[in-house]
C-alpha cells in the first residue's frame, strides 16, 4: 500500500464580489473530500485576491507554497477551478509547473476532471475558459456601475479628496467642504502662489503640528505624527477636485503612477460633486506656481543609487537614495556633489536622517562587509527532486521522511559569490541581494557602522536569487559607474 497523498487546500474569496462562496464552506468541503480519499491535509492557502488579476504565483499565501514549499504536498485541492485560476494561460502554466515538480495533481471538489489524463486537461481548459468569461462579465458589470456613478454628483466610495468630507443623503453618500482641512488647503495654495516652496510649507505645517492627510484619513490611528510629504501636498494642490468637480485616475503611458483628470458627462460638461474650495482663477494661478516650483527644483541627472533596495537607513529603516546637486563656480564651471541619504526630509520628525558619501562610506564598506560575510559561500542552483514512494509496510520512519519525500537539491556550481560578482556591474550584485532578501542597516562609523541583515535559511534564499537570474549575471569587463566597486572586488 503506497503512502497517503499530501493535500494542499487552496481557498480564495473573490475581491470583486461579496457573493462568492465563503472560505469556511470551501475549506469544509475540500477537507471532506480529502478525508473521503484518505489524503492528509498538510496546509491551507487562503487568499483574498482576484484570480483574474493575480496569477497563482502572485497570491500572498499560495505563492509561498508554490515557490518554497512544493516538496511538502502532492495534490492541490480546490472547491472549484475558478478559486485557483480564471485564465486558461494560468491554468496551463500551473499544469506545466505541476508536471515539473513531482507530477502533482489538481483536484476540484465540485467539477469532475482528472488532470493526469489528456481528456482531463481539455476539460479543465474548457472550465477555465467559462470562468474567464464569467470574470469578464462581472468586471464589465462593475465597470458599468462605476461609470454610472461617475456621471452623477454622488460619491462612489473610498476616502474623499482632502478638503472634503462625506455625508448621507437619499440613500447615498455625497461630498461637502470640510472646514478644518479646507482651511489648510487654502493656506497652502496661497503660500505657493506667493512663491513659497512646497517643501517649506510642509516643514512649517509639521512645526506647527498641523494634522497631515494621513492623520486625517486613518481612522484606526491612535497617535498622530504630523508628517507632511511634499509629493502628497503637491498632489492635493494639483487635483481639479479642489474646484468641486469629480475626477478619475488616468494611467500615464510608460509610467507607474496615474494622473487626476476631470470626469465629463455625456454632453461633455464637467460633473460637479460639491462646492469648490478654490475659485477657478486661483486654481489656475496655483498650477502655474506649482509648475514654476517644479522647474526650479528639478533634479540634476545622476547615476543610479548603488545597492538600491539593499541599503537602509539605520534611523528609520527607509531606503537610502543617491542625491546629486550642482553649484556653479565663479569661473562658470559646475561642481557636482553626490550624497547618499535617507528618503526622509532633513529635519522631519520621521527620522533624524543619515548622510553618507557614496564611495567611501557606502560602496566600499558595504561591499567589503558582504564579501566578508557571504563572499566564500558557494553559488548553488536549486533543483526539484521527486523522492521515491516507499510502502508503509517496508519503509522505516527515516526513509519515509527523508528518502520518500519530494525535496529541493542544491547543486554546487563550482563558483563562490565573490567570484560571481567579480567584473560585474554593481546593479547585478544588487539584484542578487534583493532577490535573496539581504539588506544592510547603515549607520555612521561613529555610531557602530553598517549592520547586515540576513534572512533565515540564507543558503536557500541565495539559491533562489541565482535561480531568478537564470544562473547568469551580465558581465561588464569595464564597470565605470562606481570605480571604488571594482577596486573592492580586486582583479
Amino acid at each position: 500500500m503506497s503512502r497517503s497523498s499530501r493535500a494542499l487546500i487552496v481557498v480564495r474569496l473573490s475581491a470583486e464580489t461579496g457573493a462568492s462562496t465563503s472560505p469556511e464552506r470551501q475549506l469544509k468541503e475540500c477537507a471532506a473530500l480529502c478525508n473521503q480519499r484518505g489524503w492528509t491535509v498538510v496546509g491551507t492557502a487562503e487568499d483574498f485576491e482576484s484570480a483574474s488579476r493575480a496569477t497563482p504565483w502572485q497570491r500572498p499565501q499560495l505563492s509561498v507554497w508554490l515557490n518554497d514549499r512544493a516538496p511538502e504536498f502532492d495534490v492541490i485541492v480546490v472547491w472549484r477551478l475558478d478559486r485557483l485560476v480564471r485564465k486558461v494561460s494560468d491554468l496551463h502554466a500551473l499544469i506545466d509547473w505541476a508536471r515539473e515538480h513531482g507530477g502533482k495533481s489538481i483536484v476540484s471538489v465540485t467539477e469532475p476532471f482528472d488532470l493526469t489524463a489528456p481528456s482531463g486537461e481539455a476539460m479543465a481548459s474548457m472550465i477555465a475558459s467559462f470562468a474567464r468569461m464569467e470574470s469578464l462579465v462581472t468586471s464589465e458589470r462593475v465597470t458599468s456601475m462605476r461609470q454610472h456613478l461617475l456621471a452623477t454628483p454622488r460619491w462612489g466610495g473610498g476616502s474623499p479628496p482632502y478638503g472634503y468630507r462625506t455625508y448621507e443623503k437619499d440613500e447615498g453618500r455625497y461630498l461637502e467642504i470640510n472646514p478644518d482641512t479646507a482651511t489648510v488647503v487654502r493656506e497652502a495654495a496661497g503660500r505657493v502662489i506667493a512663491g513659497e516652496a512646497v517643501n517649506a510649507v510642509c516643514r512649517d505645517f509639521e512645526s506647527r503640528g498641523v494634522p497631515s492627510p494621513a492623520d486625517s484619513y486613518s481612522r484606526r490611528k491612535v497617535e498622530r505624527d504630523f508628517i507632511w510629504h511634499p509629493a502628497t501636498l503637491k498632489k492635493i494642490l494639483s487635483s481639479p477636485a479642489l474646484l468641486g468637480f469629480k475626477t478619475r485616475n488616468e494611467p500615464v503611458p510608460g509610467k507607474r503612477y496615474q494622473n487626476k483628470v476631470l470626469v465629463l458627462d455625456k454632453s461633455g460638461q464637467r460633473v460637479r460633486m460639491a462646492e469648490p474650495i478654490l475659485a477657478e482663477d486661483c486654481w489656475d494661478k496655483l498650477q502655474s506656481a506649482l509648475a514654476t516650483n517644479s522647474a526650479s527644483a528639478g533634479r540634476p541627472s545622476s547615476p543610479r543609487t548603488p545597492f538600491l533596495g539593499v541599503i537602509k537607513c539605520g534611523g528609520c529603516g527607509k531606503n537610502l537614495q543617491l542625491h546629486a546637486t550642482k553649484k556653479k563656480r565663479k569661473d562658470g564651471s559646475e561642481r557636482i556633489t553626490s550624497k547618499i541619504r535617507c528618503l526622509s526630509r532633513p529635519g522631519s520628525p520621521a527620522c533624524t536622517g543619515y548622510v553618507f558619501t557614496p564611495d567611501a562610506e557606502i560602496i566600499d564598506p558595504v561591499m567589503r562587509l558582504l564579501l566578508t560575510e557571504i563572499g566564500d559561500e558557494p553559488v548553488t542552483r536549486r533543483v526539484y527532486v521527486q523522492g521515491e514512494r516507499p510502502t508503509r509496510i517496508h519503509a522505516t520512519f527515516e526513509e519515509s521522511v527523508n528518502g520518500g519525500q519530494d525535496h529541493w537539491d542544491y547543486l554546487d556550481t563550482g563558483m563562490t559569490f565573490a567570484e560571481r560578482w567579480r567584473g560585474v556591474d554593481i546593479s547585478a550584485v544588487s539584484k542578487d541581494l534583493v532577490q535573496a532578501g539581504i539588506t544592510v542597516e547603515c549607520h555612521p562609523h561613529a555610531e557602530g557602522g553598517h549592520v547586515p541583515r540576513f534572512p533565515k535559511d540564507l543558503k536557500q534564499h541565495l539559491a533562489k536569487a541565482v535561480e531568478h537570474a537564470h544562473g547568469e549575471v551580465a558581465r561588464d569587463p569595464t564597470p565605470v559607474a562606481y570605480p571604488a566597486f571594482a577596486a573592492t572586488l580586486g582583479p
